[in-house]
């Protein structure tokens, strides 16, 4: 308890300093450019509380403590991969569920890119459809790709590589939902500022909440099968950056219609726990 204690000291006492000095400058909205560097600052806050409490209470097996030595490299490869191909199945399911419920018909999403790019203050640099082409063909992979690193190690050397353990003999559902809580109120100030659901202010933070204990699972899975933290990384990677592009196809991306972010994406990350329960049930852990 003592570890797990120093760690959520340093995790959300850095992060959340970053938030509040990011709220004196304005919030996001008043910090233009610099909104993405307070962003990407706030994200170390578990990287940071898992070094300091590996290296005072896991002192002679610090790499392993943190998730980067989880075993034989099969498994890791394996996982990595799966950890990249889930959130993209995710979140195609999630828009589609979100179109079902809403009875839309599916966007134009290079009408929809071309509106965020003016919406930034930005001019198109080419016609809508080529630059929605290049955005799938290459800013995806490229962004699933910087994304994997950036969380690897970040947010997931904290929450997979080093709390999940820690968390282990509460059993797994219950340390992936205590886990994801912890997740997901850690996201309060800048869900409050307006990342992710604006305008929503307490709302927002129980809906980050609510997605994060519904995402936690499938984390824990790969971090618990062999992947380590790379594959933790990779799923949350992938997360972020297949969310923003599969939006784009639908036509009123507000709450609670916002694809994986909404109604459409907590149903079917819920209905994702059962097979999870299932291959957990068929293929016991190693370690069980």
């Amino acid at each position: 308890m003592r570890a797990i204690g120093l760690f959520l000291l340093v995790a959300f006492g850095f992060s959340w300093a970053i938030a509040a000095w990011l709220h004196n400058q304005g919030g996001l909205a008043d910090a233009g450019p610099l909104a993405g560097l307070y962003l990407t600052a706030f994200m170390f806050g578990p990287a940071l509380g898992a070094l300091a409490a590996a290296l005072i209470f896991d002192r002679g097996r610090v790499f392993s403590a943190l998730g980067f030595r989880p075993g034989r490299t099969g498994p890791v490869i394996v996982w990595l991969i799966w950890g990249w191909l889930l959130p993209v199945v995710l979140a195609a399911l999630a828009s589609l569920l979100t179109l079902a419920l809403t009875g839309a018909e599916p966007a134009n999403a290079a009408a929809a890119l071309a509106r965020s790019v003016e919406a930034a203050g930005q001019e198109l640099p080419m016609p809508a459809q080529t630059l929605l082409t290049i955005q799938l063909a290459i800013g995806l992979p490229v962004g699933i790709l910087v994304n994997t690193i950036l969380l690897t190690i970040s947010e997931e050397l904290g929450w997979r590589g080093w709390l999940q353990p820690r968390l282990a003999p509460l059993g797994f559902w219950p340390a992936a939902i205590v886990s994801g809580v912890i997740w997901g109120v850690w996201h309060a100030p800048i869900i409050l500022m307006g990342y992710n659901y604006p305008g929503l202010g307490w709302t927002g933070v129980a809906a980050m909440t609510a997605l994060t204990i519904l995402l936690t699972p499938y984390l824990a899975l790969l971090r618990e099968r062999g992947g380590g933290v790379y594959a933790a990384g990779a799923f949350h990677g992938s997360l972020n950056a297949v969310a923003g592009v599969a939006i784009l196809f639908l036509p009123e991306p507000g709450w609670p219609w916002n694809g994986l972010l909404g109604l459409g994406g907590l149903a079917v990350l819920a209905a994702g726990w059962i097979p999870v329960a299932l291959y957990r049930a068929v293929r016991k852990p190693a370690a069980a």
